[in-house]
């Protein structure tokens, strides 16, 4: 991992320690923010008696696929697995050495072809492997991008399977002490089981942490282009002011800095006063492309608010992204609201603390905007606003 990664997450990923040894947790944090980043610091440094096993959900779409992720995560990234371990992975083996999802779901001649059982005896295993070494290692399995896992699950009718999944892995840390699950969320992990149908089973998680990890500082975020800007050409009149003006205008999110840096390398000419508002320009439009993934960001709203929440976060983000200088007092934006539908105030604040959980707004100053110009310019273009 290069130090330019981490810049500005190195307090988070000791937060992430000092939670983790305590109990499981959720970490929650805006698309492109940094949560793998911090896990994966966390992970390369942990404390005595502690290991991590990051296990990648992100292009999974069935419980089944991701019982075989989990194993080889705990198979792939263990030191030295012990023989009653090797045992029960070696025969799920493909020929690549991973363990695939249709070994996971034909068994292994043990277990009736039941992929949740296989799943419960290999991290019993590799705790039980844990537990008999010295004073007994800890393992944290890190669950990356679980709100998208489920939302893809819950699209392709698996829902019952899903819920086997969490309550299989809510099982194991109750049998096992020194368990514990990471679960990384682009959005409000409340939002989540409010919305996925059959439920999950919530009483597994109701006794998690609950972490967010915020856009970095403008401090940090300059910092962060400074590092990305070295051996650069640039013509601006003041370096450090252009690095503070690249940070801001990219809300602070790593992975939009990251792509509009690499943006301008691969232009392969000086850094001029006015690229950077060009750039942002260019970002808010891109709302499908990879990297930037804007599209990604405003998914909560635009697919996943439950009618008549939906319809009500959508006007109260169309009046921010109108709003002269971005921003709203509550009451102006009661009297906007008003012009457009009859609905009471609580409503109104209930569904701005949803969007505030989402991190798609924040509250500044007694006034209510989008948490960034990137992200409020692409809602605009979104919406046909701009």
């Amino acid at each position: 991992m290069s130090s330019s990664e981490i810049l500005g997450r190195e307090a988070e990923a000791e937060r992430l320690w000092t939670t983790l040894t305590q109990r499981s947790a959720i970490l929650e944090g805006r698309v492109g923010i940094g949560k793998t980043t911090v896990i994966r610091k966390a992970f390369a440094s942990p404390p005595a008696g502690w290991s991590g096993r990051l296990v990648a959900l992100g292009e999974l779409d069935n419980p089944l696929a991701a019982a075989a992720a989990i194993i080889d995560a705990a198979w792939d990234q263990h030191p030295e697995p012990g023989p009653a371990l090797r045992a029960l992975v070696e025969p799920l083996l493909g020929t690549e050495g991973r363990v695939t999802a249709d070994a996971v779901g034909m068994g292994d001649g043990e277990h009736e072809d039941s992929w949740d059982a296989l799943l419960r005896d290999c991290i019993d295993t590799l705790m039980q492997e844990a537990e008999g070494t010295g004073e007994g290692e800890g393992v944290v399995l890190a669950l990356e991008d679980f709100d998208g896992f489920c939302a893809r699950v819950m699209a392709k009718g698996f829902g019952p399977s899903l819920g086997v999944l969490v309550a299989v892995l809510g099982e194991l840390c109750e049998m096992h002490p020194r368990l514990r699950l990471l679960v990384s969320c682009n959005t409000s992990c409340e939002r989540l089981f409010e919305r996925v149908y059959p439920r999950l089973p919530a009483q597994p998680i109701d006794g998690f942490a609950r972490l967010r990890i915020e856009a970095l500082s403008p401090e940090s975020s300059a910092r962060l282009v400074s590092a990305l800007l070295l051996g650069e050409s640039i013509t601006a009149r003041d370096r450090a002011a252009t690095a503070r003006k690249i940070a801001v205008a990219f809300d602070g999110v790593p992975r939009w800095i990251h792509c509009a840096m690499a943006e301008f390398v691969r232009r392969r000419r000086p850094i001029v006063d006015g690229d950077v508002e060009a750039m942002v320009e260019s970002a808010a439009k891109v709302l499908e492309g990879e990297p930037w993934q804007l599209r990604r960001e405003l998914a909560p709203v635009l697919d996943d608010y439950w009618e008549p929440q939906r319809g009500l976060a959508l006007a109260v983000l169309d009046m921010l992204a109108g709003a002269e200088d971005g921003a709203l007092e509550f009451r102006a934006l009661r009297q906007q609201l008003a012009i457009e539908m009859t609905i009471d105030d609580d409503a109104i604040r209930r569904v701005v603390v949803e969007l505030g959980r989402d991190q798609l707004v924040e509250e500044f100053g007694g006034q209510l905007r989008f948490c960034g110009e990137l992200l409020r310019r692409a809602w605009a273009v979104s919406r046909g606003l701009s």
